[in-house]
């Protein structure tokens, strides 16, 4: 079994987390709301094309993959172990007996080869780049698969546990006889089971009577409320309404600090606030544009006027808590000076447009980068998108400068820098030239010095900065706030709120 490990930093705050609810007796039953801030992108990874951070929480409730981090280790999930070749083409997975999915079907060998030979299948739309050297998986006997590999491949266990749309495995049967009804309403192995969606207002959850791990979970039932304005959702903690909620307003953050009915839950990973450039379209065609907006921006301004201390600035890719952090990196910041020179070498006027949320928070944010922008002799305008489709639109290509996330990353980088930066399977959403990274990406794939592989890792987040293929200017701190009775929530990385074992006290 792989184990990561944290530095310092990271494991504390993983203890602060883990470690409270541990001295209390657990407490079956009683319903647990969840403020959520989107609507949900929906669950067929084919229609989807990407779970946002809002679906991905019901999603890791319903529906389960091979391996799961808990902190910095792999545990066991729907796979039991990992037994890699001695070549690293392939690696045999030995799955746990006795699992079903909620509609009665049996998970085993056949349903897992059926997950990736229908996600690897052509025409399905789906970016596999975070599995990008998978080449197909191959039944073993009733309950082991092999997974063999385009070239050697050491982050394999890493990229399989990872909780993201390639890797939760739904009911093989219930979406080939109605994908339309799996996207509103999946069917996993997962400790609850999924009842009912009602479009913008609320996803409704049961528990799983016969999930595989008897004493889990100890809610009877999940919801998941739709509440896009973070004052409607703060005072709907604060009123007992919603049991906990994300909150990424900081100044509901500073104020549940100082409220004892509150708890504050905080994790600081690799997560960052993006808005990619569009490298096809002018005027971001030209690096010297794109450095120079990244030039242009004021971290320290935002953070002391709209974040208010409640989180950092970036200084490399991956951040000071991630055993991949670069220190040495030459980090694009902010420069004023060097961002009009940039565009004094233009040679001529820069405008764009910038695609943000139609939310408090996306408004107020776009209005600091026009500022920005325009303090550096650059002119900006904004088109305001739902929040719900701006993955969408992202997707389509059909923006300047557009508004994204630098997703958190547990363990190898290798599936997140395939992602949003590599083009082996699809290409990245700022559409630039992925030649130099891809050649990076499969080195690293095949080393298994992990210094040497850092430092690989570290080449291409320099890549990223030179080329400034994306404004990635501040870390996120993900917020949680709750009621203190919401009990055995664990590190809320990437921002999911995970229920598996939370359960609710006095």
């Amino acid at each position: 079994m792989t184990t990561l490990h944290l530095p310092a930093a990271a494991c504390c705050l993983l203890s602060l987390a883990l470690l409270a609810p541990a001295a209390q007796a657990q407490k079956r039953g009683g319903t647990l709301t969840i403020g959520m801030e989107a609507e949900f992108s929906g669950f067929n990874p084919a229609k989807a094309r990407i779970f946002n951070q809002n679906t991905l929480a019901p999603a890791s409730s319903v529906l389960e993959t091979l391996f799961v981090f808990e902190g910095a280790q792999i545990v066991p999930r729907l796979g039991l172990d990992y037994a890699e070749a001695p070549d690293r083409l392939s690696a045999t997975v030995r799955l746990r007996p006795g699992v079903t999915f909620h509609d009665g079907t049996p998970f085993n060998a056949d349903a897992v080869v059926a997950h990736y030979a229908w996600l690897l299948a052509p025409g399905t739309g789906i970016n596999l780049s975070p599995i990008a050297p998978l080449k197909t998986v191959e039944k073993v006997d009733e309950m082991s698969v092999r997974f063999v590999l385009r070239q050697p491949w050491v982050a394999l266990q890493s990229a399989l546990a990872a909780e993201n749309l390639v890797n939760f495995i739904g009911s093989p049967a219930a979406l080939k006889n109605d994908p339309e009804g799996f996207h509103r309403k999946p069917i996993g192995t997962g400790p609850f089971i999924f009842k009912e969606w009602q479009a913008g207002d609320r996803i409704v959850m049961e528990r799983n009577p016969h999930y595989w791990e008897p004493q889990l979970p100890y809610l009877e039932r999940l919801i998941y409320r739709v509440l896009p304005d973070a004052n409607t959702r703060y005072q709907s903690i604060k009123s007992g309404q919603v049991d906990i909620g994300r909150m990424d307003t900081a100044s509901h953050v500073l104020d549940a600090r100082k409220n004892p009915q509150l708890k504050v839950h905080e994790y600081q990973g690799s997560g960052a606030i993006s808005w990619n450039f569009n490298a096809t379209k002018e005027p971001f065609n030209d690096q010297r544009v794109r450095a120079a907006v990244v030039h242009a921006f004021n971290a320290k301004a935002m953070l002391d006027t709209f974040f208010l201390g409640t989180t950092v600035a970036t200084t490399d890719l991956f951040g000071p808590n991630s055993p991949w952090f670069c220190p040495r990196l030459n980090w694009r910041s902010h420069d004023l000076a060097k961002a009009r020179a940039l565009l004094a070498e233009v040679g001529k006027p820069v405008k764009f447009q910038l695609v943000s949320t139609n939310t408090p928070t996306g408004r107020r944010q776009a209005g600091m980068v026009q500022q920005f922008a325009k303090e550096a002799g650059m002119e900006v305008d904004i088109r305001l998108t739902e929040q719900s489709q701006n993955v969408r639109v992202g997707l389509s290509g059909d923006y300047q400068m557009g508004v994204w996330r630098f997703g958190d990353i547990t363990g190898e980088p290798d599936g997140a820098l395939a992602y949003y930066f590599g083009g082996e399977n699809g290409t990245p959403v700022s559409r630039h030239d992925t030649t130099r990274i891809d050649a990076l990406l499969g080195k690293a794939r095949a080393e298994p010095d992990q210094a040497r592989r850092k430092a690989l890792y570290c080449d291409i987040a320099q890549i990223v900065s030179d080329e400034a293929y994306q404004l990635i200017p501040i870390r996120v701190t993900y917020y949680a706030i709750a009621s203190p009775k919401v009990r055995n929530l664990g590190p809320i990385t990437n921002s999911i709120i995970r229920t598996r074992s939370v359960w609710i006290g006095q």
